[in-house]
């Protein structure tokens, strides 16, 4: 039984050092809800990351050190181009390579802020997911969930395998001492995509199109009314608009 961490260090925007953030406020999210939910079964917390050494390692290295028993990092060729579903197949498969039942990752990155990467990671493995996630507990076979939505929280109880994204702070008491890595943690491992099963060649990005593009055709010439009286007239006399009403 383990729960994959999926984490990426935070790119520096205009005007901003690439030092300043390491890791966005939902990875670090994801990072303290990974290893309360991996205590909690008593299963291992592997941190995933897709990317260069020179630009992951630094983040694997600190997740390692937050508690995490193992470390992925996913390299190949032609990787830097993926959009986000080719990228989801690749965190798929390593999530799938180490045997994660939980995955857990940032809801919407600070940099690019689309949240579709979580969904389309469940959407590879087949599995549910739950985005917005503030909290998560064991609750025997199951994972109590609170989830943000727009009229407030609420509570779910779903039960794994699962996908987890979340826009929470560290689960853990930031006051509290950081834990220490657990006995036996290993270095950062490193795969390519054939190690994985993958084909680079079907995971770049999609540039065609399947059946054919057909133009939208419109009125060929416009109608061109004198003013703005005359065109409510016009959608009155279609119906568009409802009749004037005239009270005696």
């Amino acid at each position: 039984m383990t729960v994959a961490i999926l984490v990426r260090r935070a790119l520096a925007r205009p005007g901003q050092h690439d030092e300043e953030q390491i890791l966005g406020p939902c990875e670090r999210g994801a990072l303290g809800l990974g290893l309360t939910l991996a205590e909690a079964r008593g299963a291992d917390a592997i941190a995933i990351a897709v990317g260069p050494a020179r630009r992951e390692d630094r983040v694997l290295a600190m997740a390692l050190r937050a508690g995490c028993a193992r470390a992925l990092r996913v390299w190949d060729d032609g990787l830097e181009d993926l959009d986000y579903l080719g990228l989801a197949e690749v965190l798929a498969a390593a999530a799938k390579d180490v045997g994660a039942t939980i995955v857990v990752c940032g809801d919407r990155s600070v940099d690019e802020r689309v949240g579709a990467l979580g969904p389309a990671v469940a959407e590879v493995l087949g599995v549910a997911h739950v985005s917005g996630v503030i909290a998560a507990r064991v609750g025997g076979e199951l994972v109590e969930i609170e989830h943000q939505a727009q009229a407030g929280a609420v509570r779910l109880r779903v039960a794994p395998p699962l996908v987890l994204a979340t826009a929470a702070p560290p689960v853990r008491d930031p006051a509290a001492p950081a834990p220490r890595p657990p006995p036996g943690a290993q270095a950062i491992a490193a795969k390519d995509l054939a190690e994985l099963g993958l084909d680079g060649r079907r995971l770049a990005p999609r540039r065609a199109l399947i059946g054919r593009l057909r133009p939208l055709r419109g009125a060929r010439q416009a109608t061109i009314l004198p003013d703005a009286a005359a065109l409510i007239d016009r959608l009155r006399g279609e119906r568009v608009l409802p009749p004037l009403e005239v009270t005696p």
